[in-house]
């Protein structure tokens, strides 16, 4: 650890350290390395948003790609939906991996990262033919069945878990039997 990081990081809240270096301070930068070496995920996923926005420090999108992937492969739901995010959207110098990115976006959303979800709703909405994950696809009907995260939208639910249950999805299809009781003129199928 760096004389700087120690002097900076004990007794000081991660948020005021994340703040610090996005403002620049060389100490709180040196903290946030020190931190992600030490095995923080919070602080891999947030030096991986610093270098690839070049906030508080220089653009470095391959020390950006390293800490988020870090961060993913050790279960990060946050890291994942940012990975995830810049997977589908083939950010700069970075590739598009649709199948590797509805598949972070699969993980972070099971483990309740709104942007994952809202990312999910998103490309499904574009892409309702895409038959990627019938998981994904469920965690987006729950989102907006229980207007959380989403806003409330029974009809989209519905669609959404139709989705989900016509690739297989056993939840789904009882979930979606039981709805169509309530709302039957809900879907043409």
């Amino acid at each position: 650890m760096t004389l700087c990081a120690s002097a900076l990081l004990p007794g000081t809240p991660m948020r005021e350290v994340e703040d610090r270096a996005a403002a620049g301070e060389h100490c709180a930068i040196a903290a946030l390395r020190d931190s992600a070496e030490n095995g923080s995920l919070r602080a891999m996923n947030y030096l991986g948003f610093l270098y690839w926005q070049g906030m508080g420090t220089r653009l470095d999108r391959d020390s950006a790609l390293f800490f988020l992937r870090c961060a993913s492969d050790a279960g990060d739901p946050k890291a994942s939906a940012n990975l995830g995010h810049l997977l589908l959207i083939g950010a700069p110098a970075l590739q598009a991996d649709t199948t590797a990115a509805l598949r972070l976006l699969d993980y972070a959303a099971a483990h309740h990262s709104p942007s994952a979800i809202r990312e999910l709703a998103d490309y499904f909405a574009v892409y309702p033919g895409d038959s990627a994950s019938a998981g994904a696809i469920k965690k987006v009907a729950d989102a907006y069945s229980h207007g959380h995260i989403l806003r409330y939208d029974y009809k989209k639910s519905i669609e959404y878990y139709d989705r989900a249950a016509a690739l297989g999805d056993t939840t789904a299809q009882r979930i979606i039997d039981e709805l169509l009781q309530i709302f039957p003129d809900a879907l043409s199928r």
